[in-house]
């Protein structure tokens, strides 16, 4: 299945890296981003593996970090709507 990464969790998943390059080392800024990386290969063969929270709407929480991807599976195509941190908003990313 195909997977897209809207532009908006794009730029989330750009700070967040951002973040731990400055705040922790390039190292763990590259396991997020391969964390990721094993999350959207999960989701584009188990696209319903997440948690439902909404009719459309799906999380899937990172294992190592605090964040969670919030998507939506289509019949083809997994979309990915927001890289959301665990400490912001309650129903941050779930508009878009």
């Amino acid at each position: 299945m195909k997977v897209v990464v809207l532009a908006s969790a794009e730029q989330d998943l750009s700070e967040a890296a951002a973040y731990y390059l400055e705040h922790a080392s390039v190292r763990i800024a590259q396991a997020f981003a391969d964390e990721f990386r094993h999350a959207t290969a999960l989701l584009a063969d188990y696209p319903e593996s997440g948690m439902s929270v909404s009719d459309n709407q799906r999380v899937m929480q990172f294992r190592r970090f605090p964040y969670s991807i919030i998507y939506r599976a289509a019949a083809d195509s997994v979309v990915i709507r927001a890289v959301a941190h665990h400490r912001r908003k309650p129903r941050y990313g779930k508009n878009r």
